[in-house]
């Protein structure tokens, strides 16, 4: 007897992201007229240290 396996999955959302000068830059896209257009934004940013050694 076969088995049939089903497998779901999940799908994970990413962003491009670059860092200038201590800035870090998001990418965002948007459509005008049936063309993309792509725009980096600065946006808000502290790393935070979870475990220091």
């Amino acid at each position: 007897m076969k088995k049939r396996c089903t497998f779901y999955r999940e799908f994970i959302e990413t962003q491009h992201v670059f860092t200038e000068n201590q800035q870090v830059y998001l990418k965002n896209k948007t459509f005008k007229n049936g063309t993309i257009l792509e725009e980096w934004s600065p946006i808000n940013f502290q790393w935070v240290t979870v475990v220091q050694l």
